[in-house]
């Protein structure tokens, strides 16, 4: 495919085939490299959309100064809480610069700990209500895709990957295609992500990568489980051990993954997934992925012809400059 552009670009003599090798070379390099970028930047939109954090901020704005009652709900007692807690830390503070007094010892722990109990308010507000509803699961077909999701990205001139290697469950692997290690994989995942989501942060990525590679049907199952909106909420239960004091505690969790950002791959373009499972999978495909294939052999057509045609004219221009030495 490449040698025909290079073709063009060595008949340099003429400004029009220089044009068109540097074009063709063009739209071979764009069309290799972007259904990596657009999902690179599809899943830079999703992630910057929408996060815990912003849903409590917007919540707050429309709560009254009023106190809880045990008659309120206990998302409204909640939020009334926090509302209450943001203002005495605010008004403490305030008045403390407008007398400009230096905060005393006692002062200075006793505004340390409204924090933490505002921080453990927010947080338990954010486990519970903040969590994005019916979000679909994003799917991405090709190798190339894979590619993109793999690369660093840069935001505010600090390096960061798209999705961390902890978030990652390949299952062109084969351990990661029995139903225990695909739960345990989850597990872990809910784990290492707990106080990124507990804090309200943009919401992590978990990368369900070469989905077509599923050799087990219980793992097929149970993959159509973890892309459902309606049943991500509760894939299993699981004990996490605690220290408190002298003491262990083992304390039931819920896998639960409303509060991530889903993104399936497959190896090739075209996979062939079970209806029920690509029925509950939002695919994206960019216009020159779609048809690429279309364009992959009308671009060669188009080049043959005119590479043809320049022989052609070559044998031709040739062959003039012969008879015109002869006549001579």
């Amino acid at each position: 495919m490449l040698i025909l552009p290079l073709a063009y670009l060595f008949w340099w003599n003429k400004r029009w085939r220089l044009l068109l090798g540097v074009t063709i070379l063009a739209v071979l390099v764009i069309s290799y490299l972007i259904p990596g970028e657009f999902a690179f930047s599809k899943l830079t939109a999703e992630i910057k959309k929408e996060h815990p954090a912003k849903q409590l901020e917007r919540t707050l704005k429309n709560i009254s100064d009023d106190e809880a009652k045990p008659s309120d709900p206990e998302k409204l007692k909640l939020e009334k809480e926090i509302v209450r807690l943001e203002k005495e830390i605010k008004k403490f503070l305030e008045e403390k610069k407008r007398k400009q007094e230096e905060l005393s010892k006692k002062e200075n722990l006793q505004l340390n700990l409204q924090r933490f109990e505002l921080l453990l308010r927010r947080k338990e507000w954010v486990i519970k209500w903040g969590k994005k509803e019916k979000s679909p699961t994003f799917l991405f077909c090709g190798e190339q895709f894979n590619e993109g999701l793999s690369r660093e990205g840069e935001d505010w001139g600090k390096k960061w990957k798209k999705v961390e290697s902890q978030n990652i469950i390949d299952f062109g692997q084969s351990e990661n295609n029995k139903p225990e290690t695909l739960k345990k994989k989850l597990q872990e995942i809910c784990e290492k992500n707990e106080e990124i989501i507990a804090y309200g942060r943009p919401s992590p990525v978990v990368w369900l990568k070469n989905i077509d590679k599923i050799a087990s049907q219980k793992v097929k199952k149970e993959l159509v489980k973890i892309v459902d909106p309606d049943q991500k909420n509760n894939l299993g239960k699981y004990y996490q051990e605690k220290k408190k004091g002298n003491k262990t505690e083992k304390i039931e969790k819920t896998i639960d993954l409303s509060q991530f950002i889903l993104v399936a791959t497959t190896s090739s373009t075209n996979p062939t997934l079970p209806n029920e499972l690509r029925n509950k999978l939002k695919q994206y495909e960019p216009f020159l992925e779609k048809y690429k294939w279309i364009i992959f052999f009308s671009s060669i057509g188009v080049e043959i012809i005119i590479f043809v045609l320049l022989i052609r004219s070559q044998r031709k221009s040739k062959n003039k400059s012969l008879k015109h030495l002869e006549y001579y």
